[in-house]
């Protein structure tokens, strides 16, 4: 559209007053009143602290603890006195250097003896029978009531003192765990027989009637005196420790 036209005569000399420009129309923009919206901090929980182990003692002072830890194990009841609990971590490294070479140490036991005496089968040829097998039925039960982990989380807490027993009997430079695996592998390596074993008593102690097994070495043949049953058990035993050993 065309602009209208202005029909008033214009004022001369007078000077045109501007008028005022409007003031800046603000808007009142309302504001929500602020809000603390803060979560509450929980003060943490402390965390747990697990005391540390103490430090082992010394080989010639360890029987006390060794004897305080292996007995809280939960051994089945009335077997743990089976255990010979004097000279411990020494006896049971000279009992794995000897197994390790197939040989059986006179001394140092480990375990306690049997109480009941050796005998054999009636008959023209003497043998091994059920009741010289029963005869090891508690250390076999004694062995399987507590499980392979338990004792080798104890095996790892007195590694260094067994290294230091076995470092004692002329090995400075061999792993004493390396040795213990050879003893678990020359008792794993015991062959299977058939039973009943016939035996033979040419002086003073029986012998086993076959030769080739007279002549294997005397730790497998105490395994062969365990008897199938026992000796089965002991085994499988042995498989266990040893995959628990050689896990690192």
């Amino acid at each position: 559209m065309e602009p209208p036209v202005n029909l008033m005569p214009p004022v001369v000399n007078e000077p045109v007053q501007q008028a005022p420009e409007p003031e800046p129309v603000t808007e009142a923009v309302e504001t929500a009143p602020e809000t603390d919206i803060t979560e509450p901090v929980t003060a943490a929980e402390p965390e747990a602290t697990v005391a540390p182990e103490p430090a082992i003692p010394p080989l010639d002072d360890s029987d006390a603890e060794v004897r305080q830890r292996l007995l809280s194990l939960d051994w089945r009841p009335g077997l743990a006195s089976l255990f010979v609990t004097e000279d411990m971590l020494r006896s049971f490294a000279v009992q794995v250097d000897n197994i390790a070479q197939g040989q059986l140490a006179a001394g140092s036991a480990v375990l306690q003896p049997l109480e009941q005496k050796f005998t054999v089968g009636d008959g023209a040829q003497p043998q091994l029978d059920e009741a010289s097998f029963k005869r090891y039925q508690p250390y076999v039960q004694l062995l399987e009531s507590v499980k392979p982990a338990q004792l080798v989380t104890l095996f790892n807490r007195y590694e260094p003192l067994l290294q230091q027993a076995y470092a004692e009997l002329g090995y400075p430079d061999q792993l004493f765990k390396n040795k213990l695996i050879e003893a678990i592998d020359e008792l794993l390596a015991t062959p299977d027989v058939n039973y009943p074993l016939a035996l033979e008593r040419p002086a003073v102690v029986y012998i086993f009637a076959d030769p080739a097994i007279e002549q294997l070495p005397p730790a497998q043949k105490q395994m062969l005196r365990l008897g199938p049953d026992n000796q089965k058990k002991i085994k499988a035993l042995l498989q266990q420790y040893r995959a628990l050993l050689t896990q690192n």
